[in-house]
């Protein structure tokens, strides 16, 4: 069964309040962070007590800037708005620091490099000797 939108915005009255010029930027802006600190954790970038680190602080900032935003004084104001963006982007950074955690890579030596070179030798000695 399909609910049209008239009948969704009587059922769920917050849809009528929705400010799609906020929530999309916004939506796009923490898919990208949360997207973007895994994969420089994948590349070995910055090392896990680096993430660990981040992790923590953005998650302590961002209660305190939901604080902020969920005072009486702010609310609906264009303050207000900007803390929340701040606050969500704080959210998507330790959520992005968590994820890259478990997707951290450790970045190879110059050495381990040069034995893994030699490890994955072409097959023929020919391509093998293009490659030095």
């Amino acid at each position: 069964m399909l609910i049209t939108p008239p009948v969704a915005c009587l059922a769920f009255p917050a849809l009528l309040s929705v400010n799609l010029g906020v929530i999309v930027p916004l939506s796009l802006s923490c898919l990208v962070v949360v997207v973007v600190i895994p994969a420089a954790a994948w590349r070995g970038k910055l090392n896990v007590p680096g993430y660990a680190l981040m992790l923590f602080a953005s998650a302590f900032i961002a209660y305190v800037m939901g604080k902020l935003a969920g005072a009486q004084s702010v609310q609906g104001t264009a303050l207000g708005v900007v803390i929340s963006f701040i606050f969500f982007l704080l959210v998507a950074t330790a959520a992005g620091s968590f994820f890259g955690i478990f997707f951290y890579h450790q970045p190879m030596d110059e050495a381990e490099q040069s034995a893994g070179d030699h490890e994955a030798s072409a097959a023929v000695a020919a391509v093998d000797k293009d490659r030095h």
